[in-house]
């Protein structure tokens, strides 16, 4: 718990500085995205629809930084079943840079198992306009339990400020 919480400060904190240093406002960077995800057990296992939300934080045109709270349809528990946070790097720009391919990676929290995992994954985004973008991604994760590896895929839309 200590590990996650150190992690959102230096988010915020990061965040604090990149907006000090320049005169726009810091909901020019933001953005958040309904979720929809299904996770899939063992990666070739059976699978659980969830839905969620993501927000992020734009470093810049090329990184941005992004925490997501995930609830999924067997409701074991809380609200949130699970969390991640993680970095995001655009690769490659298409079309005026209206499509774009990322890389993501990041550290996981399920809150039912109490287990922590890492994440990696690829996805792309489709700008529809200069605030709304329609995306999906896929992510491999190793949870540091006992448990077995599975994935994670995700589509969302994303609306800016």
């Amino acid at each position: 718990m200590k590990l996650f919480r150190s992690i959102c400060l230096a988010l915020v904190a990061l965040a604090i500085i990149k907006v000090s240093t320049r005169a726009a406002s810091i909901l020019d960077e933001i953005t958040v995205a309904p979720v929809a995800a299904l996770k899939t057990e063992n990666i070739t296992g059976t699978s659980t629809f969830g839905a969620g939300l993501d927000l992020g934080y734009n470093i810049n045109k090329f990184v941005s930084i992004h925490a997501s709270s995930l609830a999924f349809e067997d409701w074991r528990g809380g609200v949130v079943d699970e969390t991640e946070v993680f970095g995001k790097a655009n690769f490659v720009r298409f079309a005026g840079e209206a499509v774009q391919l990322y890389g993501k990676g990041g550290f996981v929290r399920d809150w039912n198992g109490e287990a922590w995992a890492t994440s990696v994954g690829l996805g792309a985004e489709l700008k529809l306009s200069k605030n709304i973008a329609v995306g999906a991604d896929y992510s491999i994760r190793a949870f540091f339990s006992e448990r077995e590896k599975d994935s994670l895929a995700r589509a969302l839309v994303s609306v800016s400020f």
